[in-house]
């Protein structure tokens, strides 16, 4: 929000003035201070709820994105019933031989780890 909506806010007409006291003494200018107060923290709040909503409308925008590209590669698996497979089927989407390595690793990590355990028996 501007700074002009906002001292747009804090100005009043005379309708506004008369139905809030103005002309009483003092005390109505502390309430209309009270109340512009309370107007520009209203308005506070309304552009961090507006933030938030923006937020959440890029958020479900972006799921929707998702969701329509997983049900498309869903309906691609399944227009290609020959890749059907019994059992467990795992896709790894990494390089073949930069797994053969990780998974080399582990295991040299688990036998070296048995190894130091036997030797402590």
């Amino acid at each position: 929000m501007t700074g002009d909506a906002r001292s747009d806010v804090a100005k009043e007409s005379p309708e506004t003035d008369a139905k809030h006291g103005a002309g009483q003494g003092g005390s109505s200018r502390r309430s209309r201070s009270a109340q512009e107060h309370v107007s520009l923290k209203g308005l506070g709040s309304l552009e961090r709820l507006r933030d938030r909503v923006e937020t959440a409308a890029h958020e479900l925008k972006r799921l929707r994105e998702e969701n329509h590209a997983l049900a498309e590669r869903v309906r691609e698996l399944e227009s290609h019933p020959e890749a059907e497979v019994q059992g467990t089927f795992l896709s790894l989407e990494h390089d073949p031989e930069l797994l053969s390595r990780k998974i080399t690793g582990f295991i040299e990590a688990i036998d070296r780890y048995l190894e130091n355990e036997r030797k402590r028996s």
